[in-house]
C-alpha cells in the first residue's frame, strides 16, 4: 500500500515537471523572439520588428497566464503587466505602419492618370507618415519601460534556470497531466469562441465581430503553446482558426478605416480652413478620401461573405465538434483540479481595448 502511494506521488511530480518544461521551452523561444526584435523597433527601418515584438509579447502573456503556477505568482503578475504595457505602447506605431503600407499599395494601384483620386490619397499618406515619425519616441520609451529594473533579464534567468534543471532530470515534454491541462485550456478558448460566434449572423455588428476576432486569436495562441503536447495533431486546427482570425482581422481593418477616414476628412477640412481661411482648397482632397472609404466598405462586405462561407464549411465538416471530442479524450486521461491561471476573459478587458487595431 505504502509503495503504491509513493508511486502515485512520483507520477504526479513528474507530470507537473512536464508542464513546467513545456512552459519554459515555449516562453524561452518567445522571449528570444522579443529580444531579437527590439533593436529593429529602435532603428525603425522596417515595419516587421514592431509587429513581431507585439506578437511575441502577446504569446508570452498567454503562456504565462496558462502556466502561472509554474513560477512565482507575484513575479508572473508583474511580468504580464509589463508585457501588456509593451503590447499597448507599441500599438500606435503598429497601427500607423499598417495604415501606411496599405495606402502605399492602394496608391500604387491607382491609374497614373487618375487626377481625381490621387490628391486625397497622397495627402492621407503624408499625414500618416508624419504621425508615424511622431509615434517613434513613444515606441522607444515603451522598450525602455519594459526593461526597467532588468525585467527581461529576470525573466530569462528564471525561465532558463528552471529549464536547465528540468532537462538535467530528463523530464519528458509529454505526460498525462500535460495532455489534460493543455486540452482543458484549448477547450475553454474554443468554447469562448463559439459563444461569441452567433454575431456572425449580423453583418453589421462590428463590435461583436471584434470580440470574435479576439476569441479566435486567443484560441490560436493557446493551441500554439500546446503544440509540444500534441505534436502535429493541432496543425489542421491551428490553420483553420488562423484563417478565421485572418478574415476577422481584415474585416476589423476595414471598420477602423471607415471610422478613421470620416474623422480624417473633418480634421483635414479644419486644417484647410485654419490655413486658408476657407475650405475650398480641401475640395481636391475629398474625392479620393471618399473613394477609399467606399472601397473599404465594399471590401468588408466581400471578406465577411468569405468568412461566413468558411465558418459554414467548418460546421458542415464537424470541425468544432471533432476538435472538442479529441480534446475531451485527453482531459479524461488524467482528471485534475482546474489549474491556477491568470488567463484574461474575452469580454470587457484591457485586452479587448488594446486589440482595437489593425495588427494581427
Amino acid at each position: 500500500m505504502d509503495d503504491d502511494r509513493g508511486h502515485r506521488k512520483a507520477t504526479v511530480t513528474a507530470a507537473d515537471s512536464s508542464c513546467r518544461l513545456v512552459a519554459c521551452q515555449y516562453l524561452s523561444g518567445q522571449l528570444d523572439a522579443l529580444v531579437t526584435q527590439m533593436a529593429g523597433v529602435r532603428r525603425n527601418e522596417d515595419i516587421e520588428p514592431v509587429h513581431q515584438a507585439r506578437v511575441a509579447s502577446r504569446r508570452l502573456r498567454v503562456a504565462l497566464g496558462m502556466f502561472a503556477d509554474c513560477f512565482d505568482t507575484k513575479k508572473v503578475g508583474r511580468w504580464r503587466k509589463r508585457l501588456r504595457g509593451l503590447t499597448r505602447g507599441l500599438g500606435p506605431a503598429r497601427d500607423l505602419d499598417v495604415h501606411i503600407a496599405f495606402v502605399e499599395g492602394f496608391l500604387a494601384g491607382l491609374d497614373e492618370k487618375d487626377r481625381r483620386h490621387r490628391p486625397g490619397i497622397e495627402r492621407l499618406l503624408l499625414r500618416l507618415r508624419q504621425d508615424r515619425l511622431a509615434a517613434q519616441p513613444e515606441a522607444v520609451e515603451t522598450l525602455n519601460a519594459l526593461n526597467k529594473g532588468d525585467l527581461l533579464a529576470e525573466m530569462h534567468g528564471e525561465i532558463e534556470r528552471a529549464r536547465f534543471l528540468l532537462r538535467t532530470r530528463s523530464v519528458p515534454l509529454q505526460s498525462p497531466v500535460v495532455f489534460a491541462r493543455a486540452a482543458a485550456h484549448i477547450l475553454r478558448r474554443q468554447r469562448d469562441l463559439l459563444a461569441a460566434a452567433p454575431v456572425l449572423d449580423d453583418p453589421d455588428d462590428a463590435a461583436g465581430h471584434h470580440r470574435v476576432r479576439i476569441a479566435a486569436k486567443k484560441l490560436r495562441y493557446t493551441m500554439e503553446v500546446c503544440i509540444p503536447a500534441f505534436d502535429k495533431q493541432l496543425a489542421g486546427a491551428i490553420k483553420a482558426v488562423k484563417k478565421v482570425q485572418s478574415f476577422l482581422g481584415d474585416i476589423h481593418d476595414c471598420d477602423v478605416w471607415i471610422a478613421n477616414l470620416g474623422t480624417f476628412v473633418e480634421q483635414e477640412r479644419e486644417r484647410t480652413i485654419e490655413y486658408f481661411g476657407h475650405a475650398r482648397p480641401f475640395n481636391r482632397f475629398q474625392p479620393g478620401l471618399e473613394f477609399l472609404r467606399a472601397e473599404r466598405a465594399n471590401h468588408r462586405r466581400q471578406v465577411f461573405a468569405e468568412l461566413v462561407e468558411h465558418w459554414r464549411r467548418l460546421d458542415e465538416e464537424r470541425f468544432w465538434s471533432d476538435l472538442e471530442t479529441m480534446l475531451q479524450t485527453y482531459v479524461e486521461i488524467a482528471p485534475q483540479p482546474h489549474p491556477a491561471t491568470q488567463d484574461e476573459s474575452i469580454h470587457g478587458t484591457q485586452e479587448e481595448i488594446e486589440d482595437n487595431s489593425p495588427a494581427q
